[in-house]
């Protein structure tokens, strides 16, 4: 079936603002990211409020809380961007949605990003913020991580540093277009889908992010290189893919390893569809109705 087409014009949305994106301009491509979120559509019934943590992070955090959702419940949201753009306000909108379809409020991290700060500062400020739910009384059992492209990624990777850290992870992991392999080790979605994708360049953002000297196979930067131990303890995810997007092998690629190491996963892939295709949510059929699935099964992992 071919996208619809208000799911069509996410290629045409991404390809004009990644067209004004320059290079050393980081500051610039953060601005032009930021209001291309205004293409999205509101959740009606969220509203938001901003708190700091006592913890060093980019900036504020923000709260987007839907009506009526479940005060005991709780999506840690880490937004995408390669971790050089992308901020709470550009995912405000996507992450209003999918709290609305969780029926849980989600609490965005706004993380430190390159070139100010490479690995492992994002981890960091995400375990942190992860912790700090913790110690303000939320069970692990009803703390959901999730996150799109490099926030996909972290969505594995903060459970994998809370594992070694002996912290209780999350109940479960939402991962929309997930970033999990920063090596971007060669595949088919890659080198076919390179006209087909308009958003996701990994291998520019992925030299950025291992600036400080870390190595690009590290578990803790691309969980794809975990070993089976490690990924025996990760929590049950769920994993969006879409067609037309780079990093869809990356996607088949984990759900393959989730399955070796007999984690619970859900992986659908939605053909034809852009990288991160759920940003239309409110808009677009096709990110409605993947964020609805997300979303049933998440009040069923956690009784939201």
């Amino acid at each position: 079936m071919s996208p619809s087409k208000e799911s069509g014009a996410l290629h045409a949305l991404f390809t004009a603002f990644t067209a004004s994106f320059q290079d050393n301009n980081t500051f610039l491509n953060r601005a032009i990211y930021d209001v291309a979120s205004h293409a999205a559509v509101e959740e009606p019934s969220t509203t938001y409020d901003s708190i700091s943590f006592p913890f060093r992070t980019r900036g504020p955090a923000k709260w987007c809380r839907p009506a009526n959702a479940s005060k005991n419940h709780v999506i840690l949201f880490m937004h995408g961007g390669g971790y050089s753009i992308g901020s709470t306000t550009s995912h405000r909108k996507l992450a209003a949605h999918l709290a609305k379809q969780c029926n849980a409020p989600a609490l965005m991290v706004d993380y430190r990003m390159t070139p100010e700060h490479a690995y492992p500062a994002a981890l960091d400020d995400c375990v942190a913020a992860y912790k700090w739910l913790l110690d303000q009384g939320y069970s692990n059992k009803n703390i959901v991580v999730a996150g799109d492209s490099c926030g996909g990624g972290l969505s594995a990777t903060v459970p994998l540093k809370l594992n070694l850290e002996g912290v209780a992870p999350p109940a479960a992991a939402v991962a929309l277009s997930p970033w999990y392999d920063v090596v971007c080790q060669d595949s088919e979605s890659l080198r076919t889908n390179e006209k087909k994708d308009a958003l996701s360049a990994p291998h520019a953002f992925a030299d950025m992010y291992v600036a400080g000297g870390a190595k690009k196979d590290d578990p803790l930067i691309s969980p794809i290189y975990a070993s089976m131990e490690d990924l025996k303890r990760l929590p049950p995810t769920w994993i969006s893919a879409a067609g037309d997007d780079g990093l869809r092998d990356d996607a088949v690629r984990f759900a393959e390893k989730l399955k070796e190491a007999d984690v619970e996963y859900i992986l659908e892939v939605a053909e034809g569809q852009q990288h991160v295709f759920e940003f239309m949510a409110g808009k677009a059929p096709e990110a409605d109705e993947s964020l609805r699935k997300i979303g049933e099964w998440v009040r069923k992992k956690i009784g939201s």
